[in-house]
C-alpha cells in the first residue's frame, strides 16, 4: 500500500482478494462454497457483531529484486451494524482490492524502506445491494509522512458460480503534495501525495466446491505525470474454503504489464492469504 504509484511504476477487496472467505449472516464464512454456488454473496458489508481477520504473506518476485522485499499485511474487519462495517487496514489488497502488493507492513527484507510503512482505516456503508460506499483515511508512506483520503463505491454481484467485484477508489493526497525545491517539475519523486483513481476488476469461478479461481484486470491511474506512471496490472489466484470460517489463497501477479512505466511482465508478485471469520 506504500503509494501505489511507486509500488506499480518501480515494481507493482476487502472484498474477492487472494482468499477473502465472506462471513454469511451468523458471522462464519460463506457456506455456498460447499454447496456448488459461488463463494461470493452479494455484499461487501458486514453482518453487525461479525469479525473478520485477513492475512496476506506478500512476497516481491520483480526480475532481478525476488524476495529482496516480503511482507506480512494483515487487516481486521468488525461489523458495527448490519448496513456498517469498519476496517483497519494494512495491505493493498484491503485497501484497494488490487490482489498482490509489495512493500506494506510489515515489511522485512533488503528492499524494505521502513518495517511499517502504512496503515489505513477503512469503513463501508451498504446503500444498495449490491453496492457499498467506501471512505477511509490512509497513512500511505510515513517518511515522507503521506496521508490520504479515500472515496470509493464497491460491487459485488454473484450468479451461481460465477461472481464479478468491481472496486472503484479515488485517493485524495492531503500532506506532501509538492515535490521538492531540489527535484523542479517535470520530476516527480516517489513522496509526491497526489491524486490517484484505481479500479479493479475481478471475475471469479467455483471449479469445484469450496475452491475457485479468480481473474484480476484493473487500472492504475495516477493524476500527476500520468502518460509514464499508468498501469494495468493483473492478477490470477486460486482461493480454497477450508472450513465454514477458514479460507486460504494464493495469487501471482503482474504488476504493470501494460503502462506507462514498461515494466511488462518483470514487475511481479507472489501473494499467500488467509482468512478467518469470528
Amino acid at each position: 500500500m506504500t503509494r501505489l504509484t511507486t509500488i506499480v511504476v518501480a515494481s507493482a477487496l476487502v472484498g474477492a482478494g487472494v482468499a477473502r472467505a465472506d462471513v454469511s449472516a451468523s458471522g462464519t464464512v460463506d457456506a455456498n462454497a460447499q454447496t456448488g454456488q459461488s463463494q461470493t454473496p452479494n455484499s461487501l458489508v458486514m453482518p453487525k457483531g461479525s469479525l473478520l481477520l485477513d492475512g496476506f504473506v506478500e512476497m516481491d518476485l520483480s526480475k532481478g529484486e525476488a524476495f529482496h522485499a516480503v511482507s506480512i499485511s494483515p487487516d481486521l474487519w468488525y461489523g458495527v451494524t448490519d448496513d456498517l462495517t469498519l476496517g483497519l487496514v494494512h495491505s493493498t489488497t484491503g485497501a484497494t482490492g488490487f490482489i498482490g502488493g509489495i512493500e506494506d507492513s510489515i515489511c522485512i527484507g533488503q528492499a524494505c524502506e521502513h518495517v511499517y510503512p502504512d496503515v489505513g482505516l477503512d469503513a463501508r456503508y451498504r446503500l444498495a445491494r449490491p453496492l457499498a460506499l467506501d471512505v477511509g483515511l490512509y497513512a500511505l508512506d510515513t517518511n515522507p509522512f503521506q496521508l490520504a483520503v479515500k472515496l470509493g463505491i464497491a460491487g459485488r454481484w454473484a450468479w451461481g458460480k460465477l461472481s464479478l467485484e468491481s472496486q472503484l477508489s479515488l485517493f485524495i493526497g492531503l500532506t506532501n503534495r509538492e515535490p521538492a525545491p531540489e527535484m523542479p517539475p517535470p520530476t516527480v519523486p516517489p513522496g509526491v501525495n497526489t491524486e490517484e483513481l484505481l479500479l479493479p476488476i475481478t471475475v471469479a469461478y467455483l471449479v469445484v466446491p469450496r475452491v475457485d479461481i479468480a481473474l484480476q484486470p484493473g487500472l492504475v491511474l495516477p493524476f500527476t505525470q500520468t502518460g509514464s506512471t499508468w498501469a494495468i496490472p493483473l492478477s490470477l489466484a486460486v482461493r480454497f474454503a477450508a472450513t465454514p470460517r477458514f479460507g486460504i489463497g494464493l495469487a501471482f501477479s503482474f504488476l504493470d504489464l501494460i503502462g506507462g512505466g514498461n515494466s511488462g511482465a518483470d514487475a511481479r508478485s507472489l501473494t499467500l492469504g488467509g482468512t478467518y471469520a469470528f
